[in-house]
């Protein structure tokens, strides 16, 4: 009886120790996720926000090379030298140094959003050897994201952009095609009378709107990988080396963790990020 009453009167023990569970917590994985479709599809955009809302590092060719350029790493400086001479950047370069971002200890810590890679390209490795690398990685990816959209839609929106000569700024069909941006100011002129309180407000951001201008409107140039005939034969290129092993990654990824979206609409990020969250919880 003694034994029991000691028993009942010692404190309550709490078997979840803060220390452990904020170590624990700590040496997680961070998530980590890639995103893939057809050329011009709009993963570098989606991948980009994603990075900035989910808290990730943002991986691609160029924001890769950019970054080692900038902070002049050993990468950078050969990138530079290569520059200047006139040549391209091998893509062997370019692998190695997306590797290298994907091993960082910023990386380890905050997870990547990777998009971009495996690469079209075949100079270096073939496709199937890049994404044996993705299966290799200590930090394997936990979400893969694909943006569908059907050759023919995205062929007409790649066609339809225009690049901006000194700011380097790309606009779509809807941006600076006189006709489509004229109904808009339709509508827009429609929505005013009925919110006259806006009026003000939406005049002076159509004047401040620099696409509003001819002289801005007539700078406007088509890339030469815009050009129709180049985006099929990029879409084309994409189907017949890219798209089988990446519906064989596909097909080995738990569903839950593979999100697919419609190109054909403005990706919304909050719904992406709500499926992520709804995944991490499950």
């Amino acid at each position: 009886m003694a034994s029991q009453e000691e028993k009942q009167t010692q404190p309550f023990a709490d078997i979840f120790d803060e220390d452990e569970a904020e170590k624990s917590f700590l040496l997680s994985k961070p998530t980590c996720l890639i995103v893939l479709g057809k050329p011009g599809s709009g993963k570098k955009t989606l991948a980009r926000k994603l990075a900035q809302i989910w808290k990730c590092i943002f991986i691609e060719a160029l924001e890769v090379i950019q970054m080692n350029i900038n902070e002049e790493t050993e990468y950078g400086l050969k990138c530079q030298e290569l520059l200047f001479k006139g040549q391209s950047i091998s893509e062997e370069l370019v692998t190695e140094m997306i590797l290298k971002k994907i091993e960082s200890p910023e990386v380890a810590h905050f997870g990547y959003v990777l998009t971009g890679f495996p690469s079209l390209s075949e100079e270096y490795m073939t496709v199937s050897q890049q994404i044996e690398k993705i299966k290799n990685l200590k930090l394997k990816p936990d979400f893969l994201i694909n943006i569908k959209c059907s050759d023919y839609d995205l062929c007409q929106r790649i066609s339809g952009q225009r690049q901006h000569p000194d700011s380097g700024q790309v606009y779509q069909r809807n941006q600076w095609d006189p006709n489509i941006t004229e109904n808009h100011k339709k509508e827009k002129d429609e929505h005013e009378e009925e919110n006259e309180e806006d009026e003000e407000q939406q005049e002076e951001e159509t004047a401040e709107d620099p696409l509003m201008m001819s002289d801005f409107l007539h700078q406007l140039v088509q890339r030469p990988e815009d050009i129709l005939e180049n985006a099929k034969e990029r879409v084309g290129t994409y189907k017949d080396i890219m798209l089988h092993p990446l519906e064989d990654l596909m097909a080995e990824q738990d569903c839950q963790y593979l999100i697919e979206l419609d190109g054909n609409q403005q990706p919304d990020d909050l719904f992406v990020v709500s499926k992520l969250c709804t995944s991490l919880v499950n």
